[in-house]
């Protein structure tokens, strides 16, 4: 059996010391820019506001969420911050979600290194971090997952769902979404990335893997805040240094696939490969399985269909059967678009290009010891 596992997604919550003092100024910044970015969506609903803060370029999003005034994205971290410190006793004033296509390029730590650095730099000491979610991946080739799917599976779920592909299943679901404990996903990735086109990447490191990348399923485990205080599992430290207990538990007590010899399902042995995935992080490596300008690259040409299409459809309203003039027309009616909006081309793509930035052009975590923050 070949695999790969990864921490696919993380949220985090993060606590500053005496925030409203410390983060008045940026929280005023911020306040600022988003009056902005409401004013240009206005006028363009296609537009996005960026803003550079400490050496890292955001998206500004000109809407807010429950609890939480401000919204940054770039290819890397969704970041909410609340504009005042809530009463509530466990709210944390700052959440924070690293992308997958940074912890796959990355590792987990490296890329929680970064934003940590950053947020002391922008907002104040951190004064604690609590992971409220992380997602545990495991991408499987060449195993049968659903076979006698309604006998096979054993596990402390409650709710259990399917989903086909025409007639083929492509997805069997554990658990609830909705709880605070474990939900897991056992589902067609290869298929996934074939109907999506998103993330194609993957296929290079199903590759290095010796992988068969036409048939690759993912166990993915998303676990809750719940069970992490359960288990005394708070900062993003003790999280990830307890993720082979945490995976051995999802596989060996959550959920578990054994062989259906006996009606007893407690008399039923563990499947032999499912004996095999439990083992999955037992010897997990916190680093990046792919070069972030390799990612970049791969998602670029899987822009071109979309170009394509828009190219057609504009040419076929400009009359232009040749693809030299269509680009000569496109080229002349971008100059005058520019031109109205007062935009610069190259301006444009510099902002764009600063939201996928990698960690080298960035610099390094400094070695700050997170265990004793």
């Amino acid at each position: 059996m070949k695999y790969v596992s990864n921490v696919d997604t993380i949220y985090i919550l993060v606590d500053i010391e005496n925030y409203e003092k410390e983060s008045k100024e940026i929280i005023d910044y911020l306040r600022i820019e988003k009056e902005k970015a409401k004013v240009e969506v206005t006028d363009n609903t296609d537009t996005k506001h960026f803003i550079e803060m400490n050496d890292m370029t955001f998206q500004l999003l000109p809407n807010s969420c429950k609890g939480y005034a401000f919204i940054l994205r770039n290819e890397g971290y969704e970041i909410k911050v609340a504009q005042y410190r809530s009463k509530i006793e466990d709210f944390c004033p700052i959440q924070i979600r690293i992308s997958s296509e940074y912890l796959w390029s990355q590792g987990v730590y490296p890329a929680w290194a970064m934003i940590y650095n950053w947020i002391v730099e922008t907002f104040g000491n951190i004064k604690t971090n609590k992971v409220c979610r992380i997602d545990l991946c495991s991408h499987i080739s060449d195993v049968n997952f659903t076979t006698d799917y309604e006998k096979v599976y054993k596990g402390k779920y409650k709710k259990r769902q399917l989903f086909h592909t025409g007639s083929s299943i492509n997805c069997l679901c554990f658990g609830s979404r909705k709880g605070k404990n474990i939900y897991c996903r056992i589902y067609n990735k290869a298929l996934e990335i074939q109907e999506t086109k998103k993330k194609e990447w993957f296929k290079e490191i199903w590759q290095q893997n010796g992988m068969n990348i036409e048939e690759v399923w993912n166990v993915e485990f998303e676990i809750k805040s719940e069970l992490l205080r359960k288990y005394q599992l708070a900062s993003v430290v003790d999280v990830i240094t307890h993720l082979q207990d945490i995976w051995r538990y999802c596989t060996q007590e959550w959920l578990v696939k054994i062989n259906r010899v006996n009606e007893r399902v407690e008399r039923c042995p563990v499947n032999k490969e499912w004996q095999e995935i439990q083992q999955n992080y037992d010897n997990f490596e916190m680093r990046g399985l792919i070069e972030r300008e390799q990612q970049i690259r791969l998602e670029a040409d899987i822009l071109i269909p979309n170009i394509m299409g828009s190219l057609t459809s504009y040419s076929a309203r400009k009359n232009n059967l040749e693809i030299e003039q269509a680009f000569k027309n496109l080229f002349n009616d971008l100059e005058r678009y520019l031109r109205k909006s007062k935009k610069d081309f190259k301006e444009e793509v510099i902002k764009k290009q600063k939201t996928l930035e990698t960690f080298k052009e960035k610099g390094e975590p400094n070695g700050r010891d997170f265990n004793n923050e």
